[in-house]
């Protein structure tokens, strides 16, 4: 018979382990946010240090607050103390606040205030050795604690303070440099990240200062332009993973032209570098910004998708179903509710199609080939061209992460902007455009065909030969004939 036998992790190793987990500055403070909002707070104030010799940073929010016991829990690996969660919790692991805080420091010292009473325990890597040692500090200690005169201000909450960046000291050498240019780019992750806590959707108020600025939530759907273009919401039911039915929530919007925007709609926004490259999903787990600016690898209908946003809601009973990590940086669609998102994004372009019909619509010559650039008709009877981004070779685009995808179309609209309409004319007039099609050339559209079949068949129901066929009805490859012979022979 098998003997059960106690082997506890070493402390140390574990601790040193999870402090690699990914986290950047700015999602492992909206992580300590988190908490806050669970414990209801209405207030977080944010402080970096002012002074080079005395370098820290504090988050204190005048939440709930904790017993002596109860913070003791809270400071434990994979903490229990809200094992049954509420539907408005934003935290999952237990493991936040240790993992996130001890990614950016050495010494995490968290102060609660509850029923009038201090408590505080702190983790220090360098002293925790192999038996989980942790600090309880004294009521003398306490009062000598950075900022601990804005939790003392406060009826109830808690401080969290990092000391000791050894990671920015490794990496740059300049740690109050560092954590000073940390304090912009967290101000702007911490607008968009909680930016419906602070516009007032959760129907409570709440504040976020950093060292004394009270930050302003961002709107990326810019909901209030007289441009914006409101699509209806979809109700989408899902099964969690106890059998219980939960709703996910769909709202498309679609943006005004870049023509129509205001500077302060600019900046509303998240700036405008980022009207064509974070378009996309934006998921939110209880009002909280998981993930944005992605399509979860789905391939949108045509290039108007760069006007269009799709709020998602979920609850968090639906962690485990959409793949919510630790970090709360990234989601996973899953497919019981692809479809009916997919469908969401369709009536999106249904309205952008609509906003820019005076872009023009296709006039390809022959309607049953798959051209590479499209011919449209413009305004006033003009003509022009754009990429196809539904041809086959996109196809090979499907494994890219939507930040490059995204950055691709920005480069496919400055090609199709600069096409050198009256060169190649002369040149063609001038009978000095080389289109010769060599064997070289007729070698790399027969290597192109195989590896879009080969793909074809790891993403696609399709036959072989349904795959081969729509493949030669598109350009390149139905000018060559004969290679599609070969490869069916083959």
């Amino acid at each position: 018979m098998s003997l059960l036998q106690s082997n506890p992790p070493s402390a140390r190793h574990l601790m040193n382990s999870m402090r690699s987990m990914g986290y950047s500055f700015e999602s492992a403070v909206a992580d300590i946010i988190d908490n806050s909002i669970t414990a209801k707070a209405t207030q977080v104030i944010l402080s970096f240090p002012t002074d080079p010799n005395y370098c820290f940073v504090s988050i204190c929010d005048n939440g709930y607050g904790m017993s002596k016991y109860t913070l003791y829990e809270a400071m434990k690996y994979g903490s229990a103390v809200n094992e049954v969660r509420d539907s408005s919790d934003l935290g999952r692991f237990g493991l936040g606040l240790k993992s996130a805080s001890l990614s950016q420091c050495k010494k995490l010292t968290v102060v609660s205030k509850f029923e009038g009473k201090l408590n505080s325990f702190a983790w220090d890597i360098d002293l925790v050795g192999e038996d989980w040692l942790i600090q309880e500090l004294s009521d003398e200690e306490i009062e000598e604690l950075p900022n601990i005169s804005t939790l003392k201000n406060f009826e109830h909450g808690t401080l969290v303070i990092w000391e000791n960046f050894d990671t920015i000291e490794k990496s740059t050498g300049f740690v109050f440099t560092t954590l000073s240019e940390y304090m912009d780019s967290t101000a702007n992750y911490l607008s968009l990240i909680f930016h419906r806590f602070l516009n007032g959707e959760a129907n409570i108020p709440f504040s976020i200062k950093v060292n004394n600025y009270e930050l302003k939530g961002l709107d990326p759907f810019l909901e209030k332009h007289n441009k914006t273009n409101h699509r209806k919401e979809i109700y989408i039911p899902i099964k969690d993973s106890e059998g219980v039915e939960q709703m996910v929530i769909a709202k498309p919007f679609v943006l005004p032209f870049q023509k129509d925007l205001s500077k302060e709609d600019q900046k509303l926004m998240g700036g405008i570098d980022s009207y064509s490259t974070k378009q996309g999903f934006y998921v939110y787990r209880n009002l909280r910004l998981i993930i944005w600016g992605t399509w979860f690898r789905m391939r949108p209908r045509n290039e108007l998708t760069k006007h269009a946003r799709i709020r998602v809601d979920i609850p968090n009973s639906l962690d485990d179903i959409w793949c919510i990590d630790i970090k709360k940086q990234n989601a996973v669609l899953p497919n019981s509710c692809k479809h009916k998102l997919i469908k969401a994004v369709e009536e999106a372009m249904d309205i952008a199609v609509k906003a820019q019909r005076f872009r023009g619509r296709i006039d390809n010559p022959n309607s049953k080939i798959e051209y590479i650039w499209n011919k449209m008709d413009g305004r006033e009877g003009k003509k022009f061209y754009k990429i196809n981004r539904s041809h086959r070779l996109f196809d090979l685009l499907d494994n890219v992460n939507d930040a490059d995808r995204n950055k691709f179309e920005i480069i496919l609209d400055e090609i199709e902007q600069n096409i050198p309409y009256q060169q190649i004319y002369l040149d063609m007039c001038d009978h000095v455009i080389d289109d010769v099609v060599d064997d070289e050339r007729i070698n790399e559209i027969e290597n192109e065909a195989r590896l879009l079949i080969h793909y074809s068949l790891k993403i696609s129901s399709q036959s072989k030969e349904e795959i081969i066929e729509k493949l030669f009805n598109a350009e390149p490859f139905c000018k060559y004939p004969n290679i599609k012979k070969k490869i069916i022979e083959e």
